[in-house]
C-alpha cells in the first residue's frame, strides 16, 4: 500500500468515531426537543400539544422549538396567552381532533359590561383561518350621523354628540360609505353560539380559529416527525423520534446537528 493509501486509511480510522460520537451526542440532545413537544397542561386549564408549544419554555440559549411559528403559548400568566399580529388574546380552549381554538380578546375579558373593540385582527402568513362557527360584529365608532335601523347604538360608547353603533352580521347595508360619516370600523369575530343579542356577553365568550398544515411542515409530519424552528439560522426543522433533526422530513432529509 502506497504513502498517501496508508494516510488515508488512518485518517478515516482518526476521524470515524469522533464523527460516530458527534452523531450520537447530537441524537442524545435532539432527543430532548422531540420530548418537549409532548403534551402539558398550562396554568391547569388548557392543554398544550403539538403543533402548539410553550413560550414560557422556551430556552434562548438553545433556539431549537418544536411547533409551528407563531404558536407559542405563554403559560406564566393566570390565563394561557396567544399573541397574534402583536395582538393578546386569551386561549380558551384548543380542540385538537376538530384543529381548531377558542380565543377571547383580553381588552373584552377584562371588561364588565361594555368592552371595546380595538382592533381589526390580521392574521398575517400564519395557518389559521376563521371557522364556519364564527360570525362578525361590525363597529363603527365616533359617527357624526344616524346610521340605518338595523344598526344597533352603543349608548356606553358614545361621547358627546358622537355616535357608535354596531351591525350583526347581515343586517349591514350593502353600499354603506361608512367612512364619510364615521371615524373608524372595528370588525369583530364572535361564536354564533355565543350571539344572543348582547355584544359584550358574546365577545367574552370567543371566536374559533381553525388551523392547518404549515406549508413548510408537511412533509415532516407525513414523516411522522415533528415540526419546529431553529432561530439561529431561520430555518424549519424536523423533530424525529429517534432523536434525529431534519431539515425536511424523517425519512431522507438532511440531517441537523447542533453547534
Amino acid at each position: 500500500m502506497c504513502p498517501s493509501q496508508l494516510f488515508s486509511s488512518f485518517l478515516v480510522s482518526l476521524l470515524l468515531p469522533l464523527f460516530s460520537f458527534f452523531i450520537n451526542s447530537s441524537r442524545a440532545d435532539n432527543n430532548t426537543f422531540f420530548a418537549n413537544c409532548s403534551s402539558s397542561i398550562c396554568n391547569g386549564k388548557v392543554n398544550i400539544s403539538y403543533p402548539f408549544w410553550r413560550l414560557d419554555s422556551y430556552n434562548p440559549a438553545s433556539p431549537q422549538y418544536c411547533g409551528y411559528l407563531g404558536f407559542g403559548i405563554l403559560c406564566s400568566q393566570t390565563e394561557p396567552i396567544l399573541n397574534i399580529s402583536e395582538e393578546t388574546f386569551y386561549v380558551k380552549d384548543i380542540d385538537y381532533n376538530s384543529y381548531s381554538l377558542t380565543l377571547v380578546d383580553i381588552d373584552a375579558l377584562d371588561s364588565e359590561g361594555c368592552p371595546r373593540a380595538h382592533y381589526n385582527l390580521t392574521l398575517e402568513d400564519l395557518p389559521l383561518e376563521y371557522s364556519k362557527l364564527d360570525m362578525n360584529l361590525n363597529f363603527y365608532y365616533n359617527c357624526t350621523h344616524s346610521l340605518t335601523d338595523s344598526a344597533r347604538l352603543l349608548d356606553c360608547l358614545t361621547p358627546g354628540e358622537k355616535s357608535s353603533y354596531f351591525y350583526a352580521e347581515d343586517n349591514e347595508p350593502e353600499d354603506f360609505n361608512w367612512y364619510q360619516i364615521c371615524e373608524k370600523k372595528v370588525v369583530v369575530p364572535v361564536t354564533k353560539g355565543g350571539w344572543d343579542g348582547r355584544f359584550g356577553a358574546a365577545m367574552r365568550e370567543g371566536f374559533v380559529l381553525d388551523w392547518r398544515i404549515a406549508t413548510e411542515c408537511g412533509k415532516c409530519e407525513a414523516s411522522d416527525g415533528r415540526c419546529g424552528y431553529d432561530n439561529s439560522s431561520n430555518k424549519s426543522l424536523c423533530f424525529c423520534n429517534d432523536g434525529t433533526v431534519k431539515f425536511d422530513n424523517c425519512s431522507k432529509g438532511t440531517p441537523f446537528l447542533l453547534v
